[in-house]
Parts: structure tokens; sequence; C-alpha cells
């Protein structure tokens, strides 16, 4: 497995920067935010908004299952989501960022970047998983495929909560929360192993895929991790 550690996108550590502005601001109680919930939605402009969101997290499979390949594709996939600001590519011809281009709708956490990546590679999994155990039902034991579906399961349970947590400024629960969802990935990396041992071939394709996601969930939030340790032992003087 190729080791993308020199290689993570430096916008994960840009946005945990800009969320403790963006914290800090918010909680100000003069600030212009309160003002932007002030526009009541109807349930069926949510229902909208909630639907398009999902777009959102297809968009990202669909451009990494395109770039899973390139040995940069989390800096790859990023830039082409958007999520780079123009200030820090001037030349790109990509849409603004998510975050800066939402003047008309409110925050949610679905705009997220962490919730969107980490989101689209859970799913992957989970339905591919679901489309490989199909092709060899006869082969596997019930037991070991509802093992790993609910290993993928906690482990996406706890990114969210993580997610949520450093959307909400508390950058020590985010840590917290990542650090019970690496459980999950070091459980579900040693089950795939195991998995291979069966050398069932449509199970050992899915595992090899499976692989390449997994190091990248991990790759993202041991990153995102070190990022919110700097943040918390930060003076709050210093902003």
């Amino acid at each position: 497995m190729e080791n993308t550690k020199d290689k993570f996108p430096q916008f994960f550590k840009k946005l945990v920067k800009q969320k403790m502005a963006d914290f800090e601001y918010e909680s100000n109680s003069d600030s212009e935010w309160d003002d932007s919930w002030g526009t009541l939605w109807s349930e069926h402009d949510w229902e909208v908004y909630l639907a398009n969101e999902k777009n959102e997290v297809r968009k990202y499979q669909k451009l990494y299952n395109r770039l899973a390949r390139n040995p940069n594709r989390l800096d790859e996939v990023a830039h082409f989501m958007g999520w780079e600001t123009q200030s820090d590519n001037p030349e790109s011809d990509i849409a603004e960022s998510p975050l800066e281009n939402a003047s008309d709708q409110p925050y949610t956490l679905h705009k997220h970047p962490l919730y969107v990546s980490s989101k689209a590679l859970h799913d992957w999994m989970t339905d591919k998983w679901a489309q490989h155990v199909t092709l060899c039902a006869d082969q596997i034991s019930p037991v070991f495929v509802l093992k790993i579906q609910n290993t993928i399961s906690q482990s996406d349970q706890y990114g969210l909560l993580a997610v949520t947590a450093l959307d909400l400024g508390d950058y020590t629960l985010a840590i917290a929360y990542f650090k019970r969802g690496l459980e999950q990935i070091n459980q579900l990396l040693s089950q795939l192993n195991k998995l291979e041992t069966k050398n069932i071939a449509p199970l050992n394709a899915y595992s090899k895929h499976a692989k390449i996601r997994v190091f990248d969930i991990r790759e993202i939030w041991l990153r995102v991790m070190a990022d919110c340790r700097a943040a918390a032992a930060r003076p709050f003087e210093e902003e």
C-alpha cells in the first residue's frame, strides 16, 4: 500500500483553522450569523436541500473512483470538489469553495469537506460489500459478513461524531471520537486481511479496493487529529 503521508491535502489543515475563526465569530451575539437563520424554510425546502447534499457525496465518490490510482488523489479530488479557495489557486477555473458560496443557504454539516469525504468513502465500502458478498454468499459465513458491515458502520458513525465536534469548535472531543474511529479502522483492516485468506475472488477484489479507501480515511483522520491538537494547545488569546 502506497504511503500518502507526504501527499496529504493541505486544505484539511486550513479548514481546522478556518473553523476556529468561524466558531469564535459565530459565538458573538452581535454577528450577522444569527440573522442568516431568520428566513424560515418549509419542509419541502429542506427536502430539496438534503437531496442536493447527497449529490455532493456521490460527486466525491465518482471523482475518487476516477482518480483512485493517482497517488495524489486526495488533493485532486479536493481540487475538483471546489474546496480550494481562489486565493490558494488563482489560476484555477473551478467553482468557489462551498464554504464560501453559501450565502443564500444555511450552513449544515453536510457541507463540511470532512463529512463529505468520510461519508463518501464509507458509503462506497458499504455498498460494494453488499454487492460482492452476493456473488459468493454460499462461501462465507453470514456472521462474518455482519461483523465487517458492523465495523464499517461503527467507523462511519465515529467519523460523523468527530466532524460534528470539529464543526462546533470542540477539538479535544473531535480527537476522542477520531481515536475511537481509528480503532474500528484498524479492526476493519484486520478483518480484510482475514477475508483474503479465504481466497474467494469477489472478496479479494473487494478487499483490494476497500483497503485503499481505509488507508485514506485513516490518513485524513490522523492528520486532522494532529491539527486539532495544535489548535487546542494554542492560547485562546492568540485568535
